[in-house]
């Protein structure tokens, strides 16, 4: 576990405690936390100040984005921040990293890892756990869930690859960004779309699925 200095629990105790109660909720929810991200405004009003938001950012210990959600949406969805840019009307999501490391200096805190406990709520509750990960193994280039191999590569697939290793590099949450950088003549959407497509084809054992949230801007992914 990282070193915190001394300042952490006085100056930051009751804005963690918010964001330890929204990253809770939404393991209790089997939600990604991005579904229960805090406003700025509702951080700052814990007694945080943007020098505050910009140190947990910079440390890993949370994120930050801007949130895109249109009326109607099923879901909330967020477009990603550099650590540069901290606008109003941002919102912050303790990441998984933060509330392991950070639980350890609050009242209340419990040794066990955020994806332990996810994982024991889901064990005791008998719910598929969608903080039950899967993985990339962009070396042996095999998706896993769940100790089964979900897909395996056996010739290049740039565009699947990319979306998987950015899954992986963030930890796999409910959603990302579409990562794919812009090519000329090729519609954005549509590659998005077509990739989504190939990911879920062919699929050794079926036990997820990828999907855009019809904006064509983003890609999720659940088990099946």
């Amino acid at each position: 576990m990282a070193d915190l200095p001394p300042f952490v629990a006085e100056r930051l105790g009751s804005p963690l405690n918010t964001l330890f109660a929204a990253f809770d909720y939404a393991s209790d929810s089997h939600l990604d936390r991005w579904q229960f991200a805090v406003t700025l405004t509702d951080v700052l009003s814990q007694g945080a100040t943007l020098l505050d938001v910009r140190w947990l950012v910079l440390r890993r210990f949370a994120e930050h984005a801007k949130e895109t959600t249109v009326p109607g949406d099923a879901n909330r969805s967020f477009r990603r921040l550099p650590p540069t840019s901290l606008p109003a009307d941002m919102c912050v999501a303790l990441s998984p990293l933060g509330a392991e490391t950070l639980r350890a200096v609050l009242p209340g805190w419990r040794p066990e890892s955020a994806t332990q406990a996810c994982d024991t709520a889901a064990t005791e509750s008998g719910a598929f756990a969608a903080c039950v990960t899967p993985v990339w193994d962009a070396e042996r280039r095999e998706v896993r869930y769940r100790d089964e191999i979900v897909k395996r590569y056996r010739v290049p697939a740039p565009n699947q690859e990319l979306i998987l290793a950015a899954f992986e590099e963030e930890g796999w949450p409910q959603l990302i960004d579409d990562p794919l950088p812009p090519q000329d003549e090729l519609d954005p959407k549509r590659r998005l779309q077509a990739t989504i497509k190939s990911l879920n084809r062919n699929q050794l054992v079926p036990l997820i699925r990828f999907h855009g949230n019809g904006n064509g801007l983003q890609i999720y992914w659940e088990a099946v």
